[in-house]
């Protein structure tokens, strides 16, 4: 374990220690707030932000351990608005349970500031309100609740804030940056944000800050706070950080959710050959199929690698085109405005596949990311075919001779940190289609018979 590594965990230990309720945005989290007791008459849960609040229990916990039936027939529930079906499935006694978890009791829809209300017919005293998130990844979308009690006569008094919450956090890590030695401080105090970021829900702009902070650290240092924030914030979650940032690895699927996304990888694959026969398994798939014979434990998604001649696609931006005309006409829903890529998803929504495009310039090809012109023709069709959790799938002519190519030599061994080529000058040129060159204007008189008579 390197020294950064090992300050990265002892701060998320030293956090977790004076923050026990931040893993509350995973799914199933639990978020107890202790009053000690207080006499109350209502008790308020609200989101600070726009967003759907999302609850399996909003559960009270009274001094005189009133059960949940006794609880909810002395009490009225309301919220500022239910999801289609919720209404009716609505049991009171199942959201005042505080060890309810068979799924969500309040779902509202998406507004300004959700919040749902418990309102007792005579107050009570109440030792704790505890509340239990649904148990799934949009758990995370609650991570600016607020939880406020109102007793008999005063107006709701906030006993938990997690923007408050948020500022202790802010606190503790810029201590910890503080106090690290000097001479890991400057690698420090950079990945403070990104984990900060990460242990409060944030990820998409933990990504994004990363991935600005990766072009100023050393690649070790990236790799020690994927592993630290991967096995220390993300996993009691069900997320790694992957190269998309914290994401529901393939360590976190069932076999079935797996088959599944397989299978509707070879099925966009099946409906891109009628476009091109120039369509296969790329990337981490390939690896997936040659060398793991499974879902990469620590990716999240497949890819496939589509190719056009120049007759078929003369920029990268006609050959996505293509490919969203052409699969958006058989009912994919295509999205992404990409530089290499696209994400292809059945109608429901579900889970994409990444769909590469590139150009053949004669004999050699390449997809971004990747070095311009670094495969053969012959090395990737025509395609064959291998087999990934008992489906067949495209893959290219030489899959061995593709790896080491794009991975290295040390394609067969695992990395979860391995980096891509990703220079985007390199092939700039085939964003804009080529210029015609002009025809000689045409020379007429005497200077056109002495220039002629030159040639």
């Amino acid at each position: 374990m390197t020294s950064l590594e090992a300050a990265l965990r002892r701060t998320i230990g030293e956090v977790g220690a004076r923050l026990p309720d931040i893993d509350f945005v995973g799914p199933g989290g639990q978020l107890r707030v202790d009053l000690g007791p207080t006499l109350v008459d209502r008790v308020r849960v609200d989101l600070l932000s726009p967003g759907a609040l999302r609850l399996q229990s909003l559960g009270i916990v009274t001094t005189d351990g009133l059960p949940p039936d006794a609880l909810a027939s002395r009490s009225t529930v309301v919220a500022s608005s239910w999801s289609a079906g919720r209404q009716e499935a609505f049991r009171p006694s199942r959201l005042l349970d505080p060890d309810h978890r068979d799924g969500p009791m309040i779902q509202t829809q998406h507004d300004d500031r959700p919040w749902a209300e418990v309102t007792f017919d005579e107050p009570v005293e109440v030792a704790a309100v505890q509340l239990r998130a649904i148990d799934a990844r949009a758990a995370v979308e609650d991570r600016d609740i607020r939880v406020q009690v109102g007793s008999p006569g005063a107006e709701l008094v906030a006993v938990y804030d997690a923007r408050e919450r948020r500022e202790l956090l802010h606190t503790l890590l810029s201590v910890a940056a503080a106090q690290v030695p000097p001479e890991l401080r400057s690698e420090f105090v950079m990945l403070v944000g990104p984990l900060e970021m990460t242990i409060a829900g944030d990820y998409r702009d933990a990504r994004a800050a990363m991935k600005q902070v990766a072009k100023k650290v050393p690649d070790e240092a990236r790799r020690a706070f994927a592993r630290v924030v991967s096995d220390d914030v993300l996993l009691g979650r069900s997320l790694e950080w992957t190269a998309h940032g914290p994401t529901r690895s393939f360590r976190f699927w069932s076999e079935r959710e797996k088959v599944d996304y397989v299978r509707f990888t070879v099925s966009v694959a099946e409906a891109l050959r009628e476009l091109t026969p120039h369509v296969c398994f790329g990337y981490g798939a390939a690896l997936a199929v040659v060398r793991d014979g499974d879902l990469i434990p620590h990716d999240d998604d497949l890819d496939l690698i589509v190719a056009f001649e120049p007759h078929e696609a003369a920029t990268l931006p006609e050959a996505h085109a293509r490919v969203e005309e052409f699969l958006g006409a058989r009912g994919f829903a295509v999205k992404g405005d990409f530089f290499g890529h696209r994400h292809v998803a059945p109608a429901t929504g579900e889970k994409s596949v990444d769909v590469f495009s590139a150009l053949f310039e004669g004999d050699r090809i390449a997809w971004y990311p990747g070095t311009r012109g670094a495969l053969d023709r012959s090395t990737m069709f025509p395609t064959g075919e291998g087999e990934l959790l008992g489906v067949r799938c495209p893959l290219p002519a030489d899959p061995v001779a593709y790896l080491e190519t794009i991975y290295g030599p040390g394609w067969s061994t695992p990395d979860p940190g391995f980096k891509h080529t990703w220079r985007k000058r390199d092939f700039a040129d085939q964003t804009v289609a080529p210029t015609p060159s002009e025809p000689e204007p045409e020379r007429r008189g005497w200077l056109a018979r002495v220039l002629q008579s030159w040639r």
